[in-house]
């Protein structure tokens, strides 16, 4: 005996049951989860760009040595 009657719900075994309820948990959670998070971001620091700048400008430099 089951503890909870799935077949009237259209389900055929317990695991099917549990499988779309934590289907349906899941996604309420990634929804609640986005909403709080919506508008962080990683914080970016002056140095970011230098260090990027600094390595194109290596990478044309080695570009045009080349023949």
């Amino acid at each position: 005996m089951d503890v909870i009657n799935t077949t009237m719900l259209g389900f055929s075994d317990i695991w099917v049951f549990l499988g779309f309820v934590l289907t349906v948990c899941c996604t309420f959670f990634c929804l609640i989860y986005g909403i709080i998070n919506w508008r962080k971001g990683v914080a970016e620091k002056d140095g970011d760009y230098r260090e990027e700048i600094r390595w194109e400008k290596e990478e044309i430099e080695l570009i045009e040595k080349l023949p």
